[in-house]
């Protein structure tokens, strides 16, 4: 992935190539050992050819037996921001979440759960724990941006972003048995937010954000409909 920097007064390009994470690239990534660790601990089992980097089942869970969720709200009090590119700006702050984009991120995961789970009847949202209800439980671990953060704490008004993709996002889901609280799933995965170059700002990183939620939850939703279907 590449970023370039473009100030519209002095009208010069700055080239960066993206620091790769060699410790990722290598083998297996953090947050996939990390739900390793988690699925041991809770006698989870490796789900093969899953649509997510990584996915653990408690072994003989009766999916089929959940007819509703109880959703938890996102969880993005511990994300954690790796900067990405090697461009820097004099003015260039951390990158972090605010007010605003943390209710951007939770409206759209739920949005994205809603129309992948809940909108065609399949499942149905519940109040209170009961025997046919599901804890849904997600958090972002990671967010890689590309380049600055479109704001005034973070980027010139003089300076626009182009970027190969917005960067990268990682999230890990949990599911419960509502009654119990008996760990039944720990799904993790890492996705680009884009890939293609484009302006790198605000509009275009929510657009990916949005997409990335979207992908995740069909990809739940997929996952289930196999382990229910055992």
């Amino acid at each position: 992935m590449k970023t370039i920097l473009k100030s519209t007064l002095s009208k010069c390009v700055l080239l960066a190539i993206a620091t790769s994470f060699v410790a990722g690239c290598a083998g297996t990534k953090k947050h996939e050992k990390e739900a390793q660790i988690k699925a041991d601990k809770a006698g989870l089992t490796v789900v093969e050819k899953s649509r997510f980097d990584g996915t653990f089942i408690a072994p003989g869970a009766q999916f089929s037996h959940y007819k509703k969720l109880f959703v938890e709200q996102l969880n993005l009090s511990e994300v954690k921001i790796r900067k990405q590119s090697s461009v820097n700006l004099v003015n260039d702050t951390p990158w972090e979440l605010n007010d605003a984009d943390r209710r951007y991120y939770q409206e759209r995961y739920t949005e994205a759960l809603m129309n992948n789970l809940i909108a065609d009847g399949t499942y149905a949202t519940a109040m209170q724990a009961g025997p046919d209800v599901l804890t849904v439980s997600a958090k972002v671990l990671e967010i890689a941006p590309l380049g600055t953060k479109d704001d005034l704490k973070g980027r010139p008004t003089n300076v626009k972003v182009y970027s190969e993709g917005m960067g990268t996002m990682t999230l890990e889901i949990s599911l419960y048995d509502s009654l119990s609280g008996k760990p039944l799933a720990i799904i993790t995965d890492q996705r680009d937010l884009g890939r293609v170059w484009e302006e790198n700002n605000r509009v275009t990183n929510n657009i990916q954000v949005r997409l990335a939620f979207n992908q995740w939850l069909r990809n739940l939703r997929t996952e289930l409909d196999k382990a229910s279907a055992r």
